[in-house]
């Protein structure tokens, strides 16, 4: 997994908190963690992704987004967000009745992504926390844990996960004041819930200029 090397200290702890969904697709095959786009109209917003036979689209339901400062990133609302695709672990069988395989896998993307960040990055999170959620039929894994007490620029981390075809779709977002938690789980999950599958590849300029 890259890391920045040349960009603020504040910034590059940002990004170690968003990218640690990386370290889960290495174990999987060798591929990068991909970000999906936002898309501007003079409309409305979407964030899009538009794989070689499946996409998708996140509506944003806010006038203020715009891309961030550090590239992959989105602000909406005042508050960063990051949409990643990485390869699923495919020893799960998906096929067998039940939402059963669908948390198994979830579970242990977000037990590997943990391990990593607490192993590799030095992180000691505390009250970890999760929930299923299911928006328009699809199962998501809301996860959230609270940085160390001595770490000042982040208070808390909040996440946001779905299975997608052979891929994890992961919504992330940190949290800077503990009391600004529920606002960015908020927008996690109204993003969530407007998600919408394509099995094509989208044509994202075309689509950006319907918005």
């Amino acid at each position: 997994m890259t890391r920045p090397t040349r960009l603020a200290p504040a910034i590059i702890a940002i990004s170690i908190c968003f990218n640690t969904t990386g370290a889960f697709s290495q174990k999987v095959q060798p591929s990068e963690d991909v970000h999906a786009t936002l898309l501007q109209g003079k409309h409305k917003s979407v964030i899009a992704y538009a794989g070689e036979t499946h996409s998708f689209t996140l509506d944003v339901p806010y006038k203020s987004a715009k891309p961030s400062d550090v590239p992959g990133f989105i602000t909406i609302d005042k508050q960063i967000v990051q949409a990643t695709l990485l390869p699923a672990d495919r020893s799960i069988d998906r096929k067998l009745s039940g939402p059963s395989p669908e948390k198994d896998l979830l579970l242990k993307y977000m037990n590997y992504e943990l391990s990593y960040y607490k192993k590799k990055l030095k992180q000691n999170y505390s009250h970890l926390e999760t929930e299923w959620i299911t928006l328009q039929g699809r199962l998501f894994l809301v996860w959230y844990f609270n940085m160390p007490e001595n770490y000042k620029l982040v208070s808390r981390q909040v996440y946001v996960s779905t299975l997608f075809y052979d891929q994890v779709v992961d919504l992330n977002a940190p949290v800077f004041k503990a009391d600004d938690w529920g606002k960015a789980r908020s927008i996690l999950v109204r993003l969530a819930g407007s998600m919408k599958t394509f099995d094509k590849r989208l044509d994202l300029q075309g689509l950006q200029k319907k918005l």
